[in-house]
């Protein structure tokens, strides 16, 4: 007789099975298997064994006894009764008898997914992990699943390699859907000096578009300031069609994410041809003409170029982003000089800003899809929070152009406190218009670790109410937040509601006897962040604004906000300091223990690292107080500095390479100010 469980198949994993039944006893299983296919396509046949071996299984040929057999069968074998259509192509059974496993799918993509959670199971396994004989029937909750990378520091440096491991790690999670940022800009935001700008991939026939980087940071590991120049990686070797492939190989499809009108400096810097113009005809630096034919041929051959070099075999999303359409600060030369991004020559001004926009959104639905795109997403704030430009007149526009089917909003909102009452699915499917949900899942690892996952929370719970058809967060990849990208992917494969809370303890499971442990280092992690801390952050004076002396005075600026404080700064970043030291101890404990497997190993280094970034920021801005208020002497200063150095070597050995040199960048400044201080 089977019994249906409510329990875990095996601690932590994720995203939980839908139903699991037991079948009496337990399995008998081996490393060693004779993987055996029967039309499973040669592409997802070797995703298959590079699935297996990830998880420490060896795929051998004279196995008789170990033996995984997957099939795809036709839709009419299995009973798919309680399974929504949309879902059936990823749906698969995985059934566990002895030493004998099979996975059975009606698509190629339930394959790839039963592989996943197999891969699972053997690396508790591998931990003593006692395994019962089931079945497990499972399928999504949303077709669409996944994350964005925005381009940032991190990902501008992240090669071809790099990029694999997420999509491993992503797929490893049962989700689909991988977006890229290709191009943004943030004017206001001046980390490197100049307005920060981010071009992934080049622009066919305008070699003058290219986004220089510029990284200066103490290195640990050569005892040495290190200052490098240079482009992002995607670009320099030109591997977007290297990720795509990649991607589609083990189930995911990579969605470029192109800035479109907001976040928008250097191109119109460059081609002011096509920049936004004041009345009198001159351009601003910021946003584009968007009613100029000039403005539109370039972004139709830009775009197109994207589609043909790099999506060969057709593409299914395209993401024009379009939020934030505000005054900017484009000038290099210039921090204080803002700009508009709304065109107001005479092609402009003929309509208002909300009209123009309407008709560009329509123009670039229509020129996209017309290039083979099956589906174009943008974000939704420009419509609903800056504007009311999603009414019903852009709706019957969209219609009677045969696109409304085409259009697909994306959703964002970052509390972890609330929902806004302008970000809601509902808003655009009243009108006809599907949905995803943007939650936050991990940003700013360059400059802090960052706590959301009650914004996933309240995100993804809006989106079961409201009928969103996807969940892609906003996003940069750190192993630190595998816990958030586990959540998002939870909520959205298996439709549960689990608190974040209850969450975290299930997450832990999969350390096994070190959960308690990793409980432990993730409570003292958050205890650590203070509120004096916010203060301390180097990345917070990067931004320029009306009224704001650039280049800011850093540490000078965050001691005097610390000093302005009520009651004792200096006390709560001692203690922080202490809890963010508990912390960075647990996840170095787990850190050493080469059982576990390689990606939640990467996991605990990458918090050790951020634990380490707390106590070092927050030992030196106590003691940068002390001394301000003749507290401290240049031996108290010197012990600061060793502490900070010491943060830096772990951030330099355990956090993910590509995100190094712009994390020591923050903390770097902090230390030229302790040597002078010291000669």
């Amino acid at each position: 007789m089977t019994v249906s469980t409510a329990r875990p198949l095996v601690p932590g994993l994720v995203p939980e099975p839908r139903d699991i039944t037991l079948l009496g006893g337990d399995a008998d299983l081996c490393q060693d298997v004779r993987l055996v296919t029967s039309d499973v396509l040669p592409m997802q046949r070797k995703a298959m064994r590079g699935i297996l071996t990830s998880a420490g299984i060896r795929v051998v040929a004279n196995k008789k006894k170990y033996v995984v057999e997957a099939k795809v069968v036709a839709a009419a074998e299995f009973d798919l009764a309680d399974v929504p259509e949309a879902a059936r192509e990823e749906y698969y059974e995985l059934e566990i008898q002895g030493s004998l496993i099979f996975i059975r799918a009606p698509g190629q993509h339930g394959i790839l997914w039963g592989t996943q959670t197999l891969a699972a199971i053997f690396r508790q396994v591998a931990l003593g992990t006692a395994i019962p004989n089931c079945l497990v029937r499972d399928w999504p909750n949303l077709p669409d699943r996944g994350i964005f990378v925005e381009c940032k520091w991190g990902p501008d440096r992240m090669d071809l390699l790099d990029w694999s491991l997420v999509i491993d790690r992503m797929a490893a999670l049962k989700m689909n859907r991988l977006g890229i940022g290709l191009y943004g800009c943030w004017g206001n935001c001046r980390f490197e000096g100049g307005p920060t700008e981010f071009l992934m991939v080049p622009v066919p026939g305008h070699e003058e578009l290219k986004s220089e980087k510029h990284l200066r940071w103490y290195s640990p590991a050569e005892k040495a300031w290190r200052e490098e120049t240079y482009l992002p990686a995607m670009f320099a070797a030109n591997f977007l069609g290297d990720v795509v492939r990649n991607g589609a190989e083990k189930g995911i499809t990579v969605i470029p994410f192109v800035n479109s009108l907001g976040h928008n400096t250097l191109i119109p810097r460059l081609m002011p041809e096509i920049s936004a113009k004041t009345a009198d005809g001159q351009p601003t630096g910021v946003g584009y003409s968007i009613a100029d034919p000039k403005t539109r041929e370039f972004i139709e051959a830009f775009y197109g170029s994207i589609i043909e070099r790099y999506y060969p075999e057709g593409i299914d999303f395209f993401h024009i982003q379009m939020d934030e359409v505000w005054p900017d600060y484009p000038d290099p030369n210039d921090p204080a000089k803002v700009a508009s991004p709304w065109c107001e020559a005479p092609v402009s001004k003929a309509r208002s800003n909300e009209e123009n926009l309407q008709d560009y959104v329509l123009w670039l639905v229509k020129m996209l899809t017309d290039k083979g795109v099956g589906k174009v997403v943008m974000w939704n704030d420009q419509l609903t929070r800056h504007m009311d430009a999603l009414d019903a007149g852009f709706a019957a526009a969209l219609e009677q152009a045969g696109l409304k089917d085409r259009l697909i909003l994306h959703w964002w909102w970052y509390s972890n406190d609330a929902l806004n009452d302008k970000t809601h699915v509902a808003i655009g499917k009243k009108l006809g218009i599907e949905g995803w949900v943007a939650p936050m899942t991990c940003y700013f690892n360059w400059s802090r670790y960052d706590f959301r996952r009650p914004n996933i929370e309240l995100m993804m719970g809006m989106a079961k109410q409201e009928g969103a058809r996807g969940a892609i967060s906003y996003a940069v990849h750190d192993p630190s937040h595998a816990d958030h990208e586990a959540l998002l992917a939870n909520y959205a494969w298996s439709g549960t509601d689990i608190s974040h809370e209850d969450f975290e303890a299930y997450f832990a499971g999969r350390y096994g006897q070190g959960g308690d442990t990793y409980l432990a280092g993730v409570a003292a992690l958050r205890a650590a962040h203070v509120a004096p801390l916010s203060h301390c952050y180097q990345y917070t004076y990067s931004y320029t604004g009306k009224g704001v002396a650039f280049p800011r005075a850093y540490p000078e600026e965050a001691l005097g906000r610390l000093a302005a404080i009520e009651g004792d700064p200096a006390a709560e970043l001692r203690q922080a300091a202490a809890k963010a030291a508990e912390a960075a101890e647990a996840f170095a404990a787990l850190a050493g223990r080469e059982d576990y497997p390689e990606t939640d190993r990467a996991c605990v280094r990458s918090l050790r690292a951020n634990a380490e970034r707390v106590r070092g920021l927050a030992t030196v801005f106590a003691v940068l107080l002390d001394q301000r208020a003749g507290k401290a002497d240049k031996e108290a200063l010197a012990t600061a500095r060793g502490i900070l150095l010491d943060a830096m070597t772990v951030i330099e050995k355990h956090q993910p390479d590509w995100v190094v040199p712009a994390t020591l960048m923050g903390l770097s400044p902090l230390l030229e100010t302790l040597d002078a201080m010291l000669a």
